[in-house]
């Protein structure tokens, strides 16, 4: 099957640059595209932190992991009907509680709030948008196991979503929850299960590239290589009260045998130690794996190509495979497999700024949604209402509002160990965002932040886009239509429109009026005096006019 970890077939080449250093212009324009590819979304204070600084200093702050991190996820959930109750108090965590099935759900909620909150307070930085892409790379599905085990991959993710690729596949390998997904806590000496086995190669090193060779013997060979691990909730230390899930070896399920490997890998084989079957032993033979996967150049060239394609476009012709991909995968390799020296020479690159390589993203659900909490400056409750602030994050993540996994992104449950289609499958790939289901919902939601009512958290707190806020950040120039126009146009846009789209927009300012004064006067009566009738004229104009643009194609892409 092809997908954008393979070659697509030659036509006239999209764009001839590659991975050299930048050297051109960088303006407001450079600085935005970037701040949009590495964020969910970009804020004019983002923009505004910028100005001024040299690309190197803004790739540098963009590599820049969170200083620290947050509180985990809490309990903002009642009782069930009957009154029974998990025992976690209320504004407290519910990580380190013992598994209770009857509230996995709630918890599900919870972590995916969490998470949604993780990403519309993120950084200044491309880490949040690294931890989204991780996700969809080492894929598993929370819907039907423990909350808990959501939770310690979520932070599994954040733990290595910047450091070194080899050393994540080790911790990913280990991860209960993965253990869990890929029946690796089935597999036994006798009942080998390969799902693990052939996914660490088909999805999550070599891949499906023309060069990746493995075979169904490889395949069976990591199986028995990898039996003997399970995973168990304990108390730790007993009687704390603080539980968690731990991944062990049991030597009674591993297989101490010889495993053969193909040409491929130089028909290498990897011995166990049946005298001293023991966890380090089973952790050996594993490391010698990866070591043995890890001498094929195809596993820098298939992280690259996905790298690619989350940052750049989806498609990848022999140019790019030339220009681009290989270079970075050199860099990878030199790099031991670090992630960040991969970054930092992509987003530095004259390939990252070829004008071809503007607005051509649609924008992800995730991306989405994030970027309207942000960029449309959306007041989020604090930690002081914690249950409002829930209530509002789950908004964007959940179903009920048609937020992002109602169109299409269920944070916590990508739909197969592959992920997303909208990241690997040819020759759609991003288009699967939109579809005469999902871009009405997509409308749907934001539009719900324009009317009176807004979106309810629940008491007199509502979730409501304040374009007078908007408005009043763009200073002196907020006064002038035109310049009014070209601020937000280019914030929120990374297309050009046509001076009729413009005219569009310059009249809903100006309600119908041929003359620019007509909204220049009503911005400064409301500034000077912001009464009930000028704060009304001036926020009825400014609620149509932003509606419209963003109910425009032109705000779905990135």
């Amino acid at each position: 099957m092809n997908s954008a970890t393979t070659v697509q077939p030659s036509r006239r080449p999209r764009v001839l640059s590659g991975i050299s250093p930048y050297t051109g212009s960088f303006g407001k324009d450079q600085l935005i595209h970037l701040l949009k590819r590495t964020m969910f979304g970009a804020t004019k204070a983002d923009v505004d932190f910028f100005k001024g600084k040299t690309l190197t200093e803004v790739v540098n702050t963009l590599l820049t992991a969170p200083a620290t991190e947050s509180l985990p996820p809490i309990k903002t959930y009642g009782n069930k009907s009957d009154g029974s109750s998990d025992g976690v108090t209320a504004g407290l965590t519910w990580t380190t509680a013992k598994e209770n099935g009857n509230f996995n759900g709630e918890r599900r909620s919870s972590l995916r709030a969490w998470w949604i909150g993780k990403m519309t307070n993120q950084d200044r930085s491309v880490f949040e948008k690294m931890v989204l892409f991780w996700h969809n790379h080492f894929a598993t599905e929370n819907i039907d196991t423990a909350a808990i085990l959501g939770y310690n991959y979520v932070k599994l993710l954040r733990k290595d979503a910047f450091g070194n690729f080899k050393d994540f596949v080790r911790d990913i390998t280990f991860d209960p929850q993965m253990l869990r997904y890929l029946n690796g806590y089935l597999n036994s000496k006798n009942a080998p299960d390969e799902n693990f086995a052939r996914e660490l190669q088909e999805l999550f090193t070599l891949g499906k590239g023309p060069e990746s060779q493995y075979t169904e013997g490889d395949v069976k060979a990591g199986a028995k290589l990898l039996t003997g691990w399970k995973i168990r909730q304990v108390e730790s230390p007993v009687g704390s009260g603080n539980w968690t899930y731990e991944t062990y070896f049991n030597p009674n399920t591993h297989d101490t045998g010889a495993k053969q490997f193909s040409p491929f890998f130089g028909n290498k084989i990897i011995t166990g130690n049946a005298a001293q079957n023991t966890e380090a032993n089973a952790k050996k033979e594993y490391d010698d794996m990866l070591d043995m996967i890890f001498t094929k150049d195809e596993v820098s060239k298939f992280i690259c190509r996905k790298i690619y394609t989350y940052f750049i476009y989806y498609e990848i012709d022999a140019d790019i495979e030339s220009n681009v991909i290989t270079p970075l995968a050199e860099i990878f390799r030199q790099a031991n497999y670090d992630i960040k020296p991969v970054l930092k020479a992509l987003f530095s690159s004259e390939h990252f700024f070829d004008a071809a390589n503007k607005g051509c993203l649609i924008k992800s659900p995730v991306e989405y949604v994030v970027g309207i909490a942000r960029e449309l400056s959306i007041d989020i409750p604090t930690a002081a209402n914690y249950v409002e602030q829930y209530v509002a994050w789950n908004a964007f993540a959940g179903e009920r509002f048609n937020g992002a996994a109602t169109q299409g992104q269920y944070l916590g449950n990508p739909p197969s160990v592959a992920g997303w289609p909208a990241y690997y499958q040819y020759p759609s790939f991003h288009e699967f965002w939109i579809n005469t289901d999902s871009f009405p919902k997509r409308v749907n939601f934001i539009d719900k932040f324009f009317t009176n009512t807004g979106i309810s958290l629940g008491n007199s707190k509502k979730l409501v886009i304040d374009v007078l806020k908007i408005t009043d950040q763009f200073g002196s120039d907020a006064g002038d239509p035109n310049k009014l126009i070209d601020a937000v146009l280019e914030l929120l846009y990374r297309v050009p429109v046509s001076v009729t789209f413009k005219n569009y927009a310059k009249n809903i300012l100006l309600s119908g009026q041929s003359s620019d004064y007509y909204w220049s006067d009503a911005w400064e009566a409301y500034k000077s005096n912001p009464n009930t009738t000028n704060t009304t004229t001036v926020n009825t104009r400014l609620q149509t006019f932003y509606k419209f643009i963003v109910d425009q194609p032109e705000f779905h892409l990135s």
